[in-house]
């Protein structure tokens, strides 16, 4: 099977593969990962891999009674880590400060950094736009996680960083990292609220957003 035919798991509504009830759907993804299925085993043999897998059946067996705070320490305790590093947003600063004193209190070692550390900005980066403005100072991702790893951190975590600066600290951690805050300030960091509200009123905002998008798209094929 080609996983480029089109049909994904979001066009499936049996789950089937996690009830073991009925078929899958002939077009299931399954079949491309018969083909990736040795690869992926021997992966999941690696110990760091085994280790984060056992540690992970044990804190999501608890699902509906611990809160995802409970589950981080929960997490971090079976999995061995002895120093956390908290990659934090500077506007979730308290929050991270909070999150720090729980984990110390459950006796690990914390260390924290924050996305404005170094105080670049654009043009210290060569991302000066048309308007030749020097702008706010800058996230700084990349070094958030070379801090962490200079610190030595066993896991990390991230609390609030930007669309996009997410993806540049988790592309150049050193540590496994999972993820406590999504950032999200129209909705009090509760990013799936976008989601929920997609079918009411907000929907008028999404189809803006989404407009935009085909616009750019539109604009970049006539360029091409």
């Amino acid at each position: 099977m080609d996983v480029n035919e089109g049909f994904s798991c979001l066009d499936c509504t049996g789950r089937a593969c996690e009830f073991e009830t009925g078929e899958n759907p002939p077009q299931c993804v399954g079949g491309a990962a018969a083909a990736l299925h040795d690869e992926v085993r021997a992966c999941y043999a690696e110990p760091e891999n085994r280790r984060i897998m056992k540690a992970a059946m044990v804190s999501s067996s608890k699902c509906g009674n611990l809160t995802r705070v409970q589950e981080t320490i929960e997490f971090a305790r079976l999995v061995g880590a002895k120093k956390i590093g908290i990659a934090t947003c500077t506007m979730l600063l308290n929050e991270s400060r909070i999150l720090g004193g729980l984990l110390e209190r459950a006796g690990f070692a914390v260390f924290g950094v924050a996305c404005k550390v170094e105080s670049n900005h654009r043009g210290d980066l060569d991302l000066v736009l048309d308007d030749g403005e020097e702008g706010p100072v800058l996230c700084n991702p990349v070094m958030q996680a070379r801090l962490l790893a200079e610190a030595g951190t066993d896991l990390n975590v991230v609390m609030g960083l930007c669309v996009g600066h997410d993806v540049l600290f988790c592309k150049y951690t050193k540590a496994p990292t999972t993820t406590l805050v999504t950032k999200d300030h129209v909705t009090a960091h509760n990013a799936c609220a976008g989601l929920y509200a997609a079918k009411t009123v907000y929907r008028k905002r999404l189809d803006e957003t989404i407009a935009a998008c085909c616009a750019d798209g539109e604009a970049d094929g006539k360029d091409a």
